[in-house]
């Protein structure tokens, strides 16, 4: 097994996670970046990225500027001085100096066959267009996102009914797998590369809150698709008497033509028209409630005459 060297390793999300865990056993010296604890839950407090859980747990050479591009970053990466630098859903770009602060090429690890879904939340965006296979991507870094030269590609075929955390683990096996003997042919000098085709590129955006809400009027593949895809944020949801309703687990149901779009049709389980088919709703979590199964909320509920919101709620 070659040894990598002096390894600097930039890494936020639980995707980089199993990829870390191989690294200690092949490297000389580690870094490890990751951004800082910040107040989460609805207590608001404060909790750590799983990168850093992980370094702390290993008791891993550790830095987590706010900001890599700040003094405190720049001066982290430079004082290591490392031999190459590895990256896994860290969140932020790098700037431009500091890809070349190692004589390696600077390698991502990114969770999708790029150039399809380049940029924030690639896994949920596989999902949410209904993809047949997603996969593993290695590449070299370059100042533009996610554009430079892939080394290599591994891909996973889906059986379309993923939800984001699922698929996100079991791509993050996959490259903890296959990316260390990469990494090993990178330190030899041994890794060739082949550009990106410009052409199949597609970009995607971070999600926001409004992205959740749930348009009864699609079709319920497409619903089925938006809920398994948007966990856990910023989830999929609709409103009921005005307050929000998330929906947690869901499946399709062909044949259900007639009843008004958004309407609960009557039975123990609740079962959403849409615009073309319905929704059978697994699990629910109302506003201020814990989640629970969909026939228990439904039982709370009127028998009939349930209608589920048509319009977001304003802001």
């Amino acid at each position: 097994m070659a040894r990598l060297g002096r390894i600097a390793f930039l890494g936020t999300g639980a995707f980089g996670v199993p990829l870390l865990s191989t690294l200690p056993d092949r490297t000389d010296e580690l870094l490890v970046i990751s951004q800082p604890d910040r107040p989460a839950g609805r207590g608001l407090q404060s909790r750590e990225s799983p990168v850093t859980g992980l370094a702390r747990s290993r008791g891993l050479r550790l830095a987590t500027p706010l900001r890599l591009r700040s003094d405190e970053g720049r001066r982290a990466m430079h004082d290591f001085a490392p031999d190459g630098i590895v990256l896994a859903a860290y969140g932020q770009l790098v700037p431009a100096d500091l890809l070349s602060v190692a004589p390696r090429s600077p390698l991502n690890v990114h969770p999708s066959l790029l150039p399809r879904h380049r940029g924030a939340a690639p896994v949920a965006s596989t999902i949410l267009a209904g993809d047949p296979v997603a996969g593993v991507t290695l590449m070299e870094m370059t100042t533009e996102l996610d554009a430079g030269p892939i080394v290599k590609q591994w891909e996973v075929p889906l059986a379309g009914r993923e939800t984001t955390p699922a698929l996100e683990a079991r791509l993050a096996a996959l490259a903890a797998e296959v990316v260390p003997p990469e990494l090993e042919s990178w330190a030899t000098g041994q890794l060739t590369t082949r550009p990106q085709d410009e052409t199949a590129a597609t970009m995607i955006r971070p999600f926001r809150r409004l992205d959740g809400w749930i348009d009864w009027r699609r079709n319920a593949e497409l619903i089925d698709r938006q809920v398994r895809a948007l966990q856990p944020w910023p989830g999929a949801w609709t409103t009921l008497d005005g307050r929000r309703l998330h929906v947690r687990a869901a499946h399709p149901v062909a044949g259900v033509d007639g009843p008004p779009i958004g309407a609960i049709l009557p039975g123990e389980w609740p079962v959403v028209a849409c615009g073309q088919g319905a929704l059978a709703l697994e699990v629910v979590q109302a506003e201020g409630r814990p989640a629970m199964p969909a026939d228990a909320w439904r039982r709370g509920l009127p028998r009939d005459h349930v209608l589920l919101g048509s319009e977001p709620p304003p802001g």
